[in-house]
Formats: structure tokens, sequence, C-alpha cells
């Protein structure tokens, strides 16, 4: 029987969520082992003079514990 711990996380990205997504599961897999999978949970974007300037994400990321 596994056991699975759940961490949340916020990543942003001038980019697109895409890229945000993507960076946090990077990052997390550089020092977290055994990530199984990604929720995202809330989607925003920072807005300055009628432009979009930064896309976050909130994401709950799942590895199995050792």
């Amino acid at each position: 029987m596994a056991v699975v711990k759940i961490i949340e996380l916020v990543s942003t990205s001038k980019k697109s969520f895409e890229d945000a997504i993507r960076r946090a599961v990077q990052r997390t897999t550089k020092t977290v082992r055994n990530v199984t999978g990604a929720d995202v949970v809330r989607q925003k974007v920072v807005i300055k003079n009628g432009k979009i300037v930064e896309y976050r994400v909130n994401l709950k990321i799942a590895f199995v514990v050792e």
C-alpha cells in the first residue's frame, strides 16, 4: 500500500499557463522524488494597463512517500 503526500505550490510565467505549470513540475522534480501527478486548482492573470503581464497557477502536486 502506497502513501501519497500532496504539496501545494504557486507558479508564475510571463508566457502562459502551460509554461507556469511546466516550471512548477520541473522545479519540484529537482528536489522531490516519485512525483505522480499534478492538479491545477486555480488559474489567475495579472493585468497592467489592459494587458496580461503574468500568468499564475496554483497546483497540488502528489508524490509517493518512500
